[in-house]
């Protein structure tokens, strides 16, 4: 078995105030609670400055990168106040190796194995067109800008669009005149509008005919989506093919896949308490025929560790009750286990539940025939394999009478009733029960099925009546289970461990469906693993779900797994860029063309003709005669005249060449934080409103209830359209999970918006799966440090969008934000 990557060569500095000096060398992080606190200054000698240490000059540039103030990269922004330290960041320093130069920068490595050196300061994204980790600026509505800036870690700009300069001129002139929401326009506003075309007719028309300027024909269109230049170098911590293990591991993990689980089933026990001469006496080679009880307890009743009433009280109640069944030999596991820790005491305790299939009967030892006591012994978290898997239908009792012991039984329905208690869940079975029915034959479950209720139902009790002695004691319980199983590493955490168990066995691919699934991050206290059993946000289950990705590995960061064959778009967030779109080309863009064109003609021939007879309007007298003079006046007047009125007709031309019927876009994912009605939206894109856009009818939890009941389209929320006191942003925002911003995103392929929460900005969609005829896209942000994408979030998007995103190969994915053991 590999063991766990060596520690992080160099914490990030987001979360430490030492960094080491050169990725050969390791030193203890420090953390700090703020990044305003910093190391102290160096002391400087009367002749000159001392030069500043490297924890000091990192100090230096976080707090420049957190000071508030503004900055110029080619655009303004606003640099962020943060200052708590990012706890995600502290998570991945713990397991994961980050390399750095001798400046304390993390030094990144692209897909085309090129590094690059970077302070881990802000947030970041993967450039797409260099390839280099850059400082992600997010374009910012108003309401972010006047309530939201101290909050984020991230950079913010204005919003902005890059529509014409033309075609801003034009909508500035004709705005007044546009229709409102009934439809009307006011008198007001047409005279007003008039006023504008007056203004700004002259100037437009000659920027029509300057370079550069009045470019309004179609280009050409991608078919593709931006594509995510990512790919992960490191080694995993388990990989599927030992091939793909560090050198040296595949070793320790065995050559095979089987080696991944080397425990073979136990056909038989190792050991058994036998009957001999009137004598019940410990088999270590008991024979293969001999049937036997397996006896379960509850140590809480017995303490059979401390107490020698307590085991001798077993013992005579674990005789009574293997007489009573007619049998010879039974199980008890503190006596047929080995006595030491070790890889054998391993062994029996993970291979219990092989010794439960082959008894004849499960007996249960109890001080009283009480409720009280039965619901006790089944909040343990191993007894609940013990119960499920005993032979037939019923589970036995064993108490203690006035005399004697009694016997009774138990089926594993009634027992999900009374004994096992499970956490309510709304419009669901409870687990147990399920499991209960399959076990009896009486419902048949799938693979999945099977384990999100086993891993629910074990989940249950062993956060509630369970000391653990591994993280991951709940994959241990759970692989009893299963067919293959794997050895047990102290390094793994929970999530570690069953996904591990899930790749040793024919789970249906149970991870790459669990990525698609979004559980409610309202829910900080239930892990991932503990909801795979109910629906998702989106009223989906984890059986409904198609993978479109592959596991290859796992991570050495917990809830962190290497991702094969998902395609990945990036999302940009600094602003909108130009609109690159086919447009129906008819009668009306014709003539509007013709207008613009013609406007510049009929100006300059009239003042060619101005230029050319203007001796003779100078010189009048040189004229043979005066009607002659009279038409030269009025040819040139009319050249003028009719060129200015064209370019009175210059606004709506120009709404017209750059409006029509869109027939194709470059597809495209750009957001923005916050949100703005569509009616605001469209002429930052497009330049100005002409219903392009809509709102995805499904994509995001918000937009859920946000639809049409006639057609499959989305509306527009109301408290984006029409806030009230009642029905605003702000009650939006106080209805989001901690942590979480609003962000809009918006896809100029399929011409949808959709509005979502997240803690960061993602800058990484990846198709991870399908359902319900839509895709399943897992919205990420990106730390280039360990070069891991963090899910923040997960939206339903068109099929037709897998086409156009590109296919990526070993791509790092953390399942969240979640703390160490967030999996689970």
């Amino acid at each position: 078995m590999a063991t766990q990557d060596a520690p992080a060569k160099v914490v990030s500095p987001t979360a430490t105030t030492e960094p080491v000096a050169s990725s050969s060398s390791q030193k203890p992080a420090k953390e700090s609670s703020e990044i305003s606190h910093g190391p102290p200054a160096k002391k400087q000698s009367w002749y000159t400055w001392s030069k500043d240490t490297l924890d000091q000059k990192v100090h230096k540039h976080l707090e420049k990168e957190y000071n508030g103030r503004r900055g110029f990269n080619g655009r303004f922004f606003q640099r962020p106040t943060k200052t708590e330290v990012d706890e995600l960041a502290r998570t991945y320093e713990k397991s994961a190796e980050i390399e750095s130069d001798s400046r304390g920068r993390i030094v990144y490595r692209n897909q085309f194995g090129q590094e690059y050196a970077k302070y881990d300061d802000v947030a970041t994204y993967l450039s797409p067109t260099n390839y280099v980790p850059k400082r992600l600026v997010v374009q910012s509505t108003r309401y972010v800008w006047e309530n939201q800036l101290k909050s984020g870690d991230w950079r913010r700009t204005k919003l902005t669009g890059s529509v014409p300069t033309v075609l801003k001129i034009a909508e500035w002139a004709l705005k007044p005149a546009n229709r409102n929401r009934e439809g009307r326009v006011s008198k007001f506003g047409r005279v007003h509008s008039i006023v504008r075309i007056l203004v700004v007719g002259l100037p437009l028309q000659i920027m029509l005919v300057l370079p550069g300027t009045g470019s309004w024909e179609d280009g050409d269109t991608n078919d593709k989506y931006t594509d995510f230049p990512g790919y992960h170098w490191k080694w995993p911590k388990y990989a599927i093919n030992p091939l793909d293990m560090k050198p040296g591991m595949e070793k320790e993990s065995g050559s095979e896949k089987a080696k991944i689980s080397s425990r073979q089933r136990l056909l038989r026990p190792r050991q058994l308490i036998v009957l001999r001469d009137g004598e019940w006496v410990l088999d270590p080679n008991p024979d293969r025929s001999t049937s036997y009880l397996f006896i379960s307890y509850a140590n809480i009743h017995f303490d059979t560790n401390n107490s020698e009433t307590g085991r001798r009280q077993i013992s005579e109640m674990a005789a009574f009750a293997t007489r009573n069944a007619g049998k010879t030999a039974y199980w008890l596991d503190y006596r047929c286990r080995a006595p030491e820790p070790g890889p054998e005491l391993d062994a029996d305790v993970y291979r219990m539940c092989d010794v439960i299939r082959g008894a004849h009967q499960v007996v249960v030892m109890l001080k009283a025939d009480k409720r009280e006591l039965k619901s006790e012994w089944g909040s343990r978290m191993w007894t609940l394999p013990e119960a499920l898997l005993a032979p037939g239908d019923c589970v036995y009792f064993c108490t203690p009478t006035e005399d004697s012991f009694q016997i009774s039984s138990m089926s594993k329905i009634e027992m999900s009733e009374s004994v096992w208690e499970d956490t309510a869940v709304e419009n669901e079975d409870t687990p147990t029960r399920l499991l209960a029915e399959h076990f009896m034959g009486l419902l048949t479950l799938s693979r999945l099925e099977i384990l999100s209720n086993a891993i629910a139902a074990l989940g249950d009790r062993a956060y509630k009546n369970y000391q653990s002695h591994t993280r991951a004691d709940i994959a241990y319980a759970l692989m009893g289970f299963l067919h293959y199983r794997i050895e047990k590493s102290p390094t793994d955490t929970a999530f570690q461990a069953i996904a591990r168990l899930s790749l040793a066995n024919d789970s249906d691919r149970l991870i790459e469906r669990m990525i698609s699934l979004y559980p409610d991050p309202h829910d900080t206290t239930t892990s991932s693993f503990m909801q795979l059993s109910k629906a998702d946000q989106y009223s989906t289950h984890l059986w409904d779900v198609e993978p479109l990705c592959q596991i290859v590995g796992v991570a050495s960061e917990d809830n962190t797994v290497i991702l094969d064959g998902c395609r990945a778009m990036h999302i940009r967030w600094k602003g909108f860029p130009r609109a690159n779109v086919k447009r129906h080309y008819g009668f009306k863009k014709l003539l509007a063309e013709l207008f613009v064109r013609s406007g510049a003609w009929w100006f300059l021939f009239g003042i060619n003709l101005t230029i050319t007879y203007a001796p003779f309007f100078t010189f009048s007298d040189g004229l043979s005669g005066k009607q002659l003079l009279l038409a030269l006046e009025l040819l040139v007047g009319c050249f003028f005249v009719v060129g200015l009125l064209l370019s009175f007709c210059g606004p709506y031309s120009v709404r017209r060449l750059y409006g029509g019927q869109v027939l194709q876009s470059t597809p495209s994912l750009v957001g923005f934080e916050g949100v703005l009605p569509l009616s605001e939206l469209e002429p930052i894109i497009f330049g100005n409103c002409n219903g392009r856009l809509s709102y995805a009818p499904s994509g995001t939890p918000i937009s859920l209830p946000y639809r049409s009941k006639d057609l499959r389209v989305g509306v527009e929320p109301s408290w984006i359209l029409d806030p009230t006191p009642e029905n605003n942003i702000e009650t939006v925002r106080a209805s989001l999970p901690p942590k979480h911003h609003l962000f809009t995103l918006v896809d100029t392929g399929s011409l949808t918006v959709m509005v979502f929460s997240a803690e960061k900005p993602p800058t990484v969609a990846l198709i991870t799966g399908r359902e319900g005829g839509m895709l399943r896209v897992g919205l990420c942000s990106w730390r280039f440090g360990n070069d891991c994408l963090v899910r923040e979030a997960v939206v339903r998007m068109d099929s037709c969008v897998e086409e156009a995103a590109v296919k990526k190969g070993w791509l790092k994915v953390r399942l969240g934000r979640s703390g160490e053991d967030g999996g689970l």
